[in-house]
């Protein structure tokens, strides 16, 4: 029973530091993300853009958060949807369940290193996965989106800044890399026990070696796109960006041959003098 007893109030602390780790920041005030919202196809052809507005706010002891998100739209329409995340229910040993998609969870390594992962690849079951990049008061995040059918549908670029629209015009795209780039690198498992930060290998801008399709974004963001998972062989889900000209930031989902999500890693590449 001891151990027993020992083993549950350590799951339970693990998920105690992941809801701090996902909302400390948040306060009854609130805080909101203003962003332009981009809509690639897998070819890079601009399907649609708009605005939209997430904001959260929590109540006083933090167990309740609310989020909603108001997009406006070219045509002057808008729309506006509203959660909550109650922390008996949405806080689980395997990440935070969000109500917008109970497959999913949402996993922090901490410092803004967040991702909003679907636990498994089932064809015929939507599938996808948001990898956020936080740099001070600017926040990107890139989404990629499955349908049924098990092929990508869409990317979409997320550019936003904690309190204000961003500038109007991204940043250049970053198809080549000079210098010497060193980092380091953490993981998540899935019942979000971190690994030790550990030493990387030299900055390569296609970590996949080939096996996904790169394709460059403006505002310095990289996506290994893995356009077609397939049951039987191991995939991930790679998106990364320069949040600097010395300072890359990349994060991997990766998924085993049986579609389960098994592992988020955390690069930070510095270019040293």
């Amino acid at each position: 029973m001891l151990e027993e007893g020992y083993y549950s109030g350590a799951i339970m602390k693990v998920q105690e530091q992941h809801w701090e780790n996902l909302f400390a920041d948040r306060t009854s005030e609130g805080i909101a993300w203003h962003g332009l919202w981009t809509v690639y196809s897998p070819a890079k052809e601009v399907v649609k853009s708009y605005q939209g507005v997430r904001r959260f706010w929590a109540n006083e002891d933090k167990t309740v958060i609310t989020h909603s998100n108001h997009y406006s739209y070219s045509d002057g329409s808008t729309q506006e949807k509203t959660w909550k995340l109650e922390k008996a229910t949405c806080n689980h040993p395997d990440g935070i369940i969000h109500p917008a998609a109970l497959s999913m969870r949402a996993l922090s390594l901490g410092q803004g290193r967040m991702a909003w992962v679907s636990k498994k690849f089932e064809p015929g079951k939507p599938f996808g996965c948001e990898l956020f990049f936080q740099q001070e008061d600017w926040r990107t995040s890139i989404a990629h989106i499955y349908g049924e059918s098990g092929n990508l549908e869409k990317v979409t670029q997320i550019r936003e800044h904690r309190g204000s629209l961003p500038y109007p015009t991204p940043g250049l795209e970053v198809k080549t890399i000079a210098g010497n780039w060193r980092g380091k690198k953490e993981a998540m498992s899935p019942d979000l026990k971190i690994s030790p930060v550990e030493e990387t290998q030299e900055l390569v801008l296609d970590p996949t070696g080939g096996k996904n399709e790169t394709l460059f974004l403006p505002d310095g963001v990289i996506v290994n796109i893995c356009k077609t998972p397939k049951l039987g062989e191991d995939f991930e889900i790679v998106a990364g960006k320069f949040v600097s000209k010395q300072k890359y930031k990349r994060l991997s989902a990766k998924y085993d041959n049986y579609g389960a999500f098994k592992m988020l890693i955390s690069e930070i590449f510095y270019l040293e003098e």
